[in-house]
């Protein structure tokens, strides 16, 4: 589990794949069990203690693993805390990468400002060991601010 402080009571939690077992992401029930198990984690390994109401956003990247974005919306629940779950199915992922040599085998990437940018969907497993200690994943609006400005590339 990685964890990131992107602003005050905000967090960016990644977990690899390889710690994801019988979970369902169209399954509110395995979401909601997930996410209650990570924000206890959260308390157990880093001593931090969620208290009011969070917004979640859930990313379930296949093969590569989740990102939890967690976002405090309202602190006046006192020691409780609430959670609206929002889980994004039909995202899109990039894989952020400074290096040609680890992209090259693919038959097409994007490029910009000095960084190779290639689409999970064209991922097998076997291709993510490789990659996942050298690569930023991008979604969301970063994904759509980097789409405007970016060249296509194919091999």
């Amino acid at each position: 589990m990685k964890l990131e402080f992107t602003d005050d009571d905000c967090y960016k939690v990644f977990i690899n794949s390889a710690y994801i077992k019988d979970f369902d992401i169209d399954s509110n029930d395995d979401v909601g069990k997930y996410v209650k198990m990570i924000i206890l984690k959260l308390r157990k390994l880093y001593g931090i203690t969620l208290e009011g109401f969070y917004e979640v956003h859930v990313y379930y990247i296949k093969y590569i693993g989740m990102i939890l974005d967690i976002k405090n919306i309202d602190t006046y629940y006192g020691k409780t805390i609430d959670l609206k779950i929002v889980v994004h199915n039909d995202e899109k992922y990039y894989l952020k990468i400074d290096q040609y040599d680890l992209i090259k085998k693919y038959k097409e990437a994007n490029y910009f400002n000095n960084y190779f940018y290639l689409s999970t969907s064209l991922l097998q497993k076997k291709d993510i060991l490789p990659l996942i200690e050298n690569i930023e994943i991008v979604y969301g609006s970063s994904l759509n601010d980097l789409k405007n400005k970016w060249y296509h590339l194919t091999f």
